[in-house]
This record gives structure tokens, C-alpha cells and sequence, in this order.
């Protein structure tokens, strides 16, 4: 690969996480407005019963897990673009071989090839399966 291929590929790469993380940041944002919004109309809702706090809970609780994950995918993003800045975007952590293009598409922040992230999920499996055989 010869530098202006490898430059054009890490701008497309650039563009790709930035905009992902742009994506992410104002799902990031609605759900925070919402959240506010939500507990904002619980303050100024005459008392509510059991059950409508108990609805109140679950919905405040699942907006707060969907803004936690959410956050996690822009941690991730950060890092890529920290790794891209670095020059170790894109290489794969175990094999140091390029990761395809089509598999940072679906998933920016992936560290490892398709290879290596099979290999790394197989032995998770088996540790876990010796883990689980332990108790």
C-alpha cells in the first residue's frame, strides 16, 4: 500500500469514527434531555401512587442503562481515534496485521481481526466453561 493509499485510508477511517462518535453523542444528548424532562414532570406531577413511581423507577432506571452503554461506544470511539492518531488504528492487537475495512465499518472500534477476535472468543468460552466445571 503506498502512502496516499494508506493516507486516503486512514481520512476515510477518521471520517468514519468521527462520525459514528457524532452519531453517538446526540443519541447521548436526546437521552439526556429526556431523562431531565422526565424527572423535571415528576417534580411538578401532583403525588403519584405506588405503582406510578414503581413505572417511574423502571423507565428513570432504563434510561439511565441505555446512557451508561451509550457512553461506553463513545469511550470506545475515543479511544480508536486515539489509536489512529497514534498510528495503531486499524491493526489488529494480536496479529498486527491490517483489520479489513468492511469490519471497522460495522464495528469502529474493533482492535482485533476477524481471525484473532474468533481465536480470543473461543478461549474466553473455554475459560469460562473451566470456570463454570470449578464449581
Amino acid at each position: 500500500m503506498n502512502e496516499t493509499t494508506s493516507g486516503e485510508r486512514i481520512e476515510r477511517l477518521r471520517q468514519l469514527l468521527l462520525a459514528r462518535r457524532q452519531e453517538v453523542q446526540q443519541q447521548i444528548d436526546a437521552l439526556l434531555a429526556q431523562h431531565r424532562a422526565d424527572q423535571t414532570r415528576l417534580r411538578e406531577e401532583s403525588v403519584a401512587d405506588t405503582e406510578d413511581l414503581s413505572t417511574q423507577n423502571s423507565n428513570s432506571h432504563q434510561q439511565l442503562s441505555i446512557l451508561e452503554v451509550r457512553n461506553q461506544v463513545r469511550l470506545q470511539l475515543d479511544g480508536a481515534l486515539q489509536r489512529l492518531d497514534e498510528g495503531a488504528y486499524g491493526l489488529c492487537e494480536d496479529c498486527r496485521r491490517p483489520i479489513s475495512e468492511e469490519r471497522l465499518k460495522a464495528l469502529p472500534f474493533a482492535r482485533r481481526c476477524i481471525d484473532c477476535q474468533r481465536h480470543a472468543e473461543l478461549l474466553e468460552q473455554i475459560e469460562k466453561k473451566e470456570d463454570r466445571e470449578d464449581i
